[in-house]
């Protein structure tokens, strides 16, 4: 797979993300299946923060916190809530950060570079850029999940086309 390809996946797996999250009612942010599941504004904020930036510190090796730092972030209480526009926002925003950090890199290294992050994943790039994408696609099955439950209008056309 070619850089270019990878980004085209990454766009096609954003449409129907940006439908999903575009159906989020302001009134419904705080709601979680059950306590000790992320809320839908988690949810929605969590998956507008996309790729680039773990797909930049992976392959550069450099984390801005440390493993502790992290279980710290992963806390259920500490994971940051948002609203519908921020999530759609900063899913904009990581469309071109995205396009720009694969344009920074060469073929080369985004197909055979070994890469790794600090919670153990490793490989090549590019398997790991599909992993990150694989993350991706279960938060947006986690949306279309929640929406569902709620009793909105979701279908698998709403899950994988945003139709």
């Amino acid at each position: 797979m070619t850089k270019n390809e990878f980004y085209q996946c990454v766009m096609e797996a954003y449409r129907p993300t940006e439908t999903l999250i575009k159906m989020v009612p302001a009134d419904k942010l705080d709601w979680r299946p059950k306590p000790n599941f992320m809320s839908l504004g988690q949810v929605i904020c969590h998956m507008g923060e996309g790729m680039e930036a773990e797909l930049r510190c992976t392959f550069t090796g450099q984390w801005p916190f440390t493993m502790e730092q992290m279980g710290e972030m992963m806390k259920l209480e500490n994971i940051p809530s948002c609203g519908v526009e921020e999530a759609l926002k900063k899913l904009a925003k990581d469309k071109t950060a995205l396009r720009e950090f694969l344009d920074g890199i060469s073929e080369g290294d985004f197909s055979s570079k070994v890469v790794s992050t600090p919670w153990g994943m490793g490989g090549k790039m590019e398997r790991m850029a599909v992993a990150f994408l694989e993350h991706l696609s279960h938060h947006k099955m986690q949306l279309f999940t929640y929406l569902k439950l709620l009793g909105f209008p979701v279908n698998t056309g709403t899950l994988y086309f945003g139709s």
